[in-house]
């Protein structure tokens, strides 16, 4: 149940500072599919109108059969420098890169190499993905198979130069110069953004500064026993005066949720996902989001069934009658294979 925290997903692929093994090359991956129905909304109408007939998440918010993503993941671990390619293909690749241009970059998730320039420091230089957030691209990194609020409208992706610091005692620290925020690929604004990061053991908190727009984060993993364990992650954008206000509801948000889970068996866990976001000038001030998710392991094959309701404080979405509600329930059967 344990899920390690640290201020840079890009810093733990799994390999060792200084290690003295052979070289290993890998080869990773995932598959995924899902089925979606409202409960509370019609199934057989486009969301394209005023009012959604799916909550404003990035991904897995329409109805019927759908493919997730199929990615490949390369990485060599050598003694002291490696690199990591992810390759994904798919509307959950292709929604979760990029905010601003969902095809920029093609089907890359993650691209960098790495060195080990001391047994306390590593430098990473490429793209990688965000870094802020308790949730990633990847469904096999996540509990539930549905976005929250947070990462759909949070950060990404970035490229960049970016150095990780061991600092004894579990504390590592994080630093990074990048792009703007949701410039992957091709920077032509002449602005760069800075990022910080601390942790110790299952706390950390980040920072990224981009463009006028600001990205606080902080989470933690309580881990109450070995079968029951409860994240906590807090995040505050904002992006008034900012380029990526052009792609995120209102001028800034404000999310807190909570991510507790308990596991019966080998086979059978069962998550909920209670997450709270507020949001700066837009059309609801906040959004309630109790997601609650089963996950039932057979071998490398991962079944999700999923329950969400999207409370919001105005009539943003439309009920079976044609008439406006502040409430959507929904139902996802996820299904997600790794080797």
């Amino acid at each position: 149940m344990k899920k390690l925290i640290t201020i840079m997903s890009l810093a733990i692929v799994g390999f060792t500072f200084g290690q003295e093994d052979e070289p290993k090359f890998n080869v990773s991956g995932s598959v995924d599919a899902y089925w979606r129905a409202n409960l509370s909304a019609p199934n057989d109408e486009a969301n394209t109108g005023a009012l959604p007939y799916a909550a404003p998440s990035v991904f897995a918010n329409q109805s019927g059969f759908s493919v997730g993503m199929a990615n490949v993941t390369f990485s060599y671990e050598g003694e002291d420098v490696g690199f990591v390619a992810d390759l994904a293909y798919g509307p959950r690749a292709n929604a979760g890169v990029d905010l601003n241009s969902p095809d920029a970059g093609g089907v890359i998730n993650e691209a960098y190499m790495y060195w080990n320039a001391s047994d306390n420091m590593t430098l990473y230089m490429g793209r990688f993905n965000n870094w802020m957030g308790y949730e990633r691209l990847s469904p096999v990194d996540n509990f539930n198979y549905s976005m929250s609020h947070a990462f759909s409208f949070g950060v990404r992706n970035v490229n960049g130069l970016a150095a990780n610091f061991d600092l004894g005692n579990d504390f590592k620290l994080g630093v990074g110069v990048m792009n703007p925020v949701d410039i992957t690929y091709n920077n032509n604004t002449g602005d760069y953004s800075v990022a910080f990061g601390l942790s110790k053991g299952d706390t950390g908190a980040s920072v990224i500064s981009s463009q006028d727009a600001t990205f606080i984060d902080f989470k933690h993993m309580f881990n109450i026993n070995d079968n029951f364990s409860m994240g906590l992650n807090v995040q505050k954008a904002d992006y008034e005066d900012s380029e990526s206000g052009d792609f995120r509801p209102g001028n800034g948000f404000t999310s807190v949720s909570l991510y507790p889970q308990i596991q019966s068996s080998d086979e059978w866990s069962y998550g909920l996902r209670l997450e709270y976001i507020a949001f700066d000038d837009f059309v609801t001030d906040n959004v309630i989001t109790p997601t609650l998710t089963v996950n039932y392991q057979v071998g490398d094959l991962t079944i999700k069934p999923e329950l969400r309701l999207d409370m919001s404080e105005e009539d943003i979405f439309m009920n079976n009658d044609g008439d406006a509600t502040a409430n959507l329930s929904s139902f996802v059967l996820g299904a997600v294979y790794s080797f």
